[in-house]
């Protein structure tokens, strides 16, 4: 069980890793037009509340004022796939779209795992995966186009609302890039359906053995990028999931770590100690 969890926590670091290196080679091409990305009804994801979840309510509270603060437009918290926070401000509502950064690789990382499963496609050649090469593959094997085959295989099965793609970037509402982070903290899964194959993240991890943590990975804790001040962590140790999305700051770089910090000491039921070190999580990290 402990080498189950390892193994899908360094597959978890492999999938940052190439949702990065797919980030930086979206930014280098010229702007598209976009196209829409088919969805569900985009039904709230269900909710609880955060004492019902383990936070202390006032806690939390005080992380989400920091985040206001930090001129967050959005802060979204989930945890056991429940959402306990959700506000937002300064324009942006729950319909708002927001460029999900990094989340646009680990999308192809991980629709190229049903492609491998329902049309037996070859993964691309060349060191490790790339997104780009993969979302061609996924293309030519189910002779759809990628957009198509992205909304039939997880925007669909995800129950997420309409999004926008174009070749640099996937704009979706906030909470439904929560969705995609179930997707990650639970092998494939989603409210109980097995969107992504089950031991995929465990295979993307053989084809990337090299790949190290995210840019902001510490401590357990995972961090995809979005544009500006936006970030989407994973806790996978708490089943916990945050999303700020916020500008760059004008002036002094804001303290990611504090507001999780916050978030993360607002659980009651979190060891003493604040949690084990990535070492412990991820055994000879």
């Amino acid at each position: 069980m402990k080498l189950r969890a390892a193994l899908a926590l360094l597959a978890l670091l492999a999938l940052l890793a190439l949702a990065a290196a797919w980030q930086r080679h979206a930014a280098q091409r010229a702007a598209a037009g976009m196209v829409a990305i088919a969805g569900g009804d985009g039904g709230g994801l269900p909710r609880a509340a955060a004492d019902a979840e383990g936070f202390e309510p006032r806690s939390l509270q005080a992380a989400a004022e920091l985040a206001s603060a930090q001129q967050a437009s959005a802060l979204l918290v989930a945890r056991h796939g429940h959402l306990v926070l959700e506000q937002y401000a300064r324009g942006a509502d729950a319909a708002t779209l927001v460029d999900g950064g990094e989340l646009a690789g680990t999308l192809v990382m991980l629709a190229g795992g049903i492609a491998v499963t329902r049309y037996a496609m070859p993964m691309p050649p060349g060191p490790g995966l790339d997104a780009g090469r993969t979302a061609v593959a996924i293309a030519a094997a189910s002779h759809l186009s990628y957009p198509q085959f992205l909304a039939r295989n997880v925007w669909q099965p995800l129950n997420a609302a309409p999004a926008q793609w174009s070749t640099t970037l996937l704009r979706a509402r906030a909470g439904d890039w929560l969705r995609v982070a179930e997707l990650l903290l639970h092998d494939g899964r989603f409210e109980g359906t097995q969107v992504v194959p089950n031991g995929w993240v465990r295979r993307l991890l053989q084809a990337a053995p090299a790949a190290g943590p995210g840019a902001c990975a510490t401590s357990g804790v995972f961090c995809l990028r979005g544009p500006g001040a936006t970030r989407l962590w994973l806790v996978p140790r708490f089943d916990l999931a945050v999303l700020r999305v916020a500008p760059a700051p004008e002036a002094a770089p804001v303290d990611e770590a504090r507001l999780l910090d916050m978030i993360i000491r607002a659980l009651r039921d979190r060891p003493a100690s604040g949690g084990a070190s990535l070492n412990d999580l991820v055994p000879g990290h």
